[in-house]
């Protein structure tokens, strides 16, 4: 039989042999129930000398006295407690200073439509990275999307690692083609790529971000492993967490479980997960699917789906078909000029692609009222999305309208939010109505 004693009972006992005589004299007087007396005055005082006295012990004591007292709170004041100690922790995180200087640092922007959609919460956060000298914004990704809306909240550590604080980072997640298929993760961080990094406008790489999260048990909430993914692939169709596959919804835990029983801060890309004894049925836990090798993240462009053809319901409006393709393809003369876009004739039909990786992004025939989209759905909205936003983040803007800039901030935002009919996505683009058949 081993004597070594478990690193739970240290922790435990070292707690107990740290709550002196006075500590407990401390807690009896303060849960004593209020006095009838009229004295307010020297009921506060004995108030202040009790605070005084607990002001006066050791840190582990004070560390003690907190947790017996806990106990004899709702939980409501618990919940209070701990986000006070989340902002006295990020408070103090941001006074310090890191050994290490980045050249960049994340950041979260809130997609602020859900203002106009008559939501009180935002139903997606998009991720950013700054540029300290000069200071130059790159976007980077999207999180989850949350179609009720949520909060997020977050502080920067001293290794400008993007925290999550609870209990605000506990989403569920069920697949949108299995019902029955569910999991439940705890966000914890997205660490930034090396201090060395550092990007330029228009610059055209992938950053090393990888998102560390948790794996709960969808009933209990424990935890059941922990993962890194690089970020925004991660995201992306196919990947592990595909915003076009998980329907995702927010969770409120109870304030004992909302926080990770263990450090947060990753020091591993994958964090084994310690023996823990748990009761409940593996087989009904729908867990990550295995890891598979990484490609390059354009290898999505290359699959070639079968094409699907939709028709005007007003054939009328093919003139303002023509139109729109026409100002993207300027637009994206002047954002994107190492990808733009060209407009190729063929009799009356139209075609629109990428001039540099010679990619068919739609076709248009005025004759028939018919738009045929040849890539799956998530790539279309890639490449506009990108087209939008490189757009919208332009240093040079007076090389737009102001009606120009307001539809590209407007497209940015819907090409952002996963979209499982392409109908709609086809009137977001064009602002008219399409049809499946003829």
């Amino acid at each position: 039989m081993s004597r070594e004693v478990p690193e739970v009972d240290v922790e435990e006992r070292l707690m107990q042999a740290t709550i002196k005589p006075e500590v407990d004299a401390a807690i009896e007087e303060l849960l004593q129930p209020e006095p009838d007396s009229e004295d307010t005055t020297s009921e506060r005082d004995s108030q202040i000398v009790l605070l005084n006295r607990a002001t006066q012990l050791t840190p582990k004591a004070k560390v003690a006295l907190i947790r017996k007292l806990l106990t004899q709170l709702e939980p409501d004041s618990i919940q209070a407690i701990v986000e006070f100690g989340l902002e006295e922790i990020s408070s103090r995180h941001r006074s310090g200073s890191s050994s290490i200087e980045h050249n960049t640092r994340l950041l979260l922007k809130k997609d602020y439509s859900y203002q106009t959609r008559g939501l009180s919460e935002p139903t997606q956060y998009f991720v950013y990275l700054r540029r300290r000298k000069p200071k130059l914004d790159r976007y980077i990704g999207a999180l989850f999307h949350v179609p009720q809306g949520c909060t997020l909240s977050y502080f920067l550590d001293t290794e400008e690692r993007l925290i999550f604080n609870p209990p605000h980072n506990v989403f569920e997640l069920r697949d949108s083609k299995n019902s029955e298929r569910l999991q439940v993760v705890r966000l914890i961080c997205l660490e930034p790529p090396a201090p060395d990094y550092t990007f330029d406008k228009q610059q055209n790489d992938t950053p090393n971000i990888q998102l560390h999260l948790e794996y709960l048990h969808p009933q209990t909430y424990q935890l059941i492993s922990k993962q890194s993914y690089p970020f925004p692939k991660c995201m992306y169709e196919g990947g592990e967490l595909d915003r076009y596959r998980w329907e995702v919804s927010a969770i409120g835990l109870p304030p004992e479980q909302s926080i990770s029983p263990r450090s947060p801060l990753p020091t591993s890309v994958a964090e084994p997960l310690p023996a823990v004894e748990t009761r409940f049925d593996s087989q009904s836990v729908s867990l990550p699917d295995e890891a598979v090798p990484a490609e390059p993240q354009r290898r999505v462009l290359e699959v070639q789906p079968k094409p699907i053809t939709f028709y005007l319901s007003n054939s009328s409006d093919a003139d303002s078909i023509l139109k729109r393709i026409r100002l993207w393809v300027a637009w994206s003369e002047k954002a994107m000029p190492q990808s733009r876009w060209e407009l190729i004739q063929d009799g009356n039909r139209y075609t629109l692609m990428n001039a540099r990786f010679k990619r068919r992004i739609l076709r248009f025939s005025p004759d028939s009222s018919s738009i045929v989209l040849e890539n799956s759905l998530p790539v279309l909205m890639k490449w506009f999305h990108d087209l939008s936003l490189a757009v919208s983040q332009s240093q040079n803007r007076r090389q737009y309208s102001a009606v120009q800039l307001k539809l590209a901030h407007t497209l940015f935002i819907e090409m952002s939010l996963p979209q499982s009919d392409p109908a709609i996505v086809l009137k977001k683009l064009f602002g008219v109505e399409f049809k499946r058949d003829g």
